[in-house]
């Protein structure tokens, strides 16, 4: 009963108080409200932040490395181990044709030269053409030895430099596309020139590398086929990239040197949050098979080490003839241009893929300065291999 009395009380008591006092009340709160949304002050970009936005808004950095039209800087993109690289490049893009040539040089005497034409020029569904021409003066390769059980103390160096003619034919649907690729190799190989480690000829005998004392020329001839729906394309956070390719390797002067080859490349894109965060996955495997009687040069076999495959292990640090590769890259925004990265990566060579053992590993992090148009620079730290710390930088992404 008690509570009952007290309950009509304060319902009688607040009916009591005047309307009057109530819209004051409301007024004031109102007042109150409009006071402080009237000290809230705009967002102010930084000095540096705007400069950013100015880059970005006035595709500086695109006008600069990767115009339609006109001259352009090229920066890295030579190959691993070459070193810095800069040279002058030249575009011309219209919807019928998209036409590139480019040199670069580096300070270790590396040397490229490229050409290429496109038809049409803007990628769309349809079929389409591409011709495409290179000539590279590779003087201090490194080499380690062949097999997973190649040892660091063994680092050599060797001379490529070769030809390369190749002509692209293919019909592109919905993100697939479907082609053919002929090409024809003209390879050269020397005795290494960097004087800081042995030339390869001096730690390995040369019977023992196969292609090393002689080298034909090549006919190549490459089905492939692709799919992607990668967002934004040149600097990924979403969807997928996935490419499966047959290589057939003709020695066309000595009937020592044909084999095959099959790769495939699948990507993936998982973003969260807004997109703010991406997992980057890779799965990359290559194998070689010889014809009987023949052998697959050593200087064409693939890979693992540097800073697209294994960061934590010198450039070439394993070769055979087949490897596989995986790769996982946790991605976060930190603004609009800059993205952290931490990664971990494990794989091996073997003669054959169904002989790979023991995976090598490393670990680091990593940040890249870009935007949809691309990475622009890249530093990695691997750690891990047990080959010691490795800090890398470069021009592009590594996946």
């Amino acid at each position: 009963m008690n509570f009952f009395f007290s309950l009509v009380f304060v319902v009688i008591t607040a009916a009591s108080v005047p309307v009057s006092a109530q819209s004051t009340r409301a007024d004031e709160l109102r007042a109150r409200r409009q006071e402080k949304a009237a000290k809230v002050q705009p967002y102010k970009r930084g000095k540096v932040e705007g400069i950013l936005f100015k880059i970005e808004d006035r595709l500086l950095l695109e006008r600069l490395l990767n115009p339609p039209r006109g001259i352009y800087l090229r920066l890295g993109g030579i190959g691993e181990g070459a070193g810095f690289g800069l040279g002058p490049g030249y575009r011309y893009q219209t919807d019928r044709f998209d036409f590139r040539t480019s040199a670069a040089a580096t300070l270790k005497g590396y040397g490229i030269g490229e050409a290429s034409i496109l038809l049409p020029g803007i990628s769309r569904d349809g079929p389409y053409v591409e011709l495409y021409a290179r000539r590279r003066d590779f003087p201090q390769e490194d080499f380690f030895g062949l097999g997973p059980d190649s040892l660091k103390s063994d680092r050599s160096n060797f001379a490529l430099r070769d030809t390369l003619a190749r002509a692209t034919g293919g019909v592109r649907a919905g993100g697939l596309t479907a082609g053919l690729a002929v090409s024809h190799l003209s390879p050269s190989i020397g005795p290494g020139t960097d004087r800081k480690m042995p030339s390869t000829d001096e730690i390995f005998a040369p019977v023992s590398l196969p292609g090393f004392s002689v080298q034909p020329a090549f006919a190549i001839i490459e089905p492939f086929l692709e799919y992607s729906n990668a967002d934004p394309p040149l600097h990924a956070t979403s969807g997928g990239r996935y490419r499966a390719s047959f290589s057939r390797y003709a020695d066309r002067d000595l009937d020592r040197f044909s084999f095959n080859r099959w790769t495939l490349d699948l990507r993936q894109y998982v973003p969260f949050f807004g997109r703010t965060r991406t997992i980057a996955l890779r799965a990359w495997m290559s194998s070689s098979d010889a014809d009987a009687g023949h052998d697959v040069p050593f200087y064409l076999q693939p890979t693992l080490g540097g800073s697209y495959s294994l960061r934590g292990f010198p450039s070439f640090r394993f070769r055979d003839r087949s490897a596989a590769l995986l790769q996982a890259e946790y991605r976060w925004h930190i603004n609009e241009f800059v993205t952290g990265a931490l990664f971990y990566e494990t794989g091996a060579v073997a003669r054959r893929l169904g002989d790979i053992g023991t995976l090598e590993r490393d670990y680091g992090f990593g940040l890249r300065a870009g935007s949809r148009n691309g990475v622009a620079f890249r530093t990695d730290l691997a750690f891990g291999s047990g080959e010691g710390t490795r800090l890398l930088v470069r021009f592009d992404n590594v996946f």
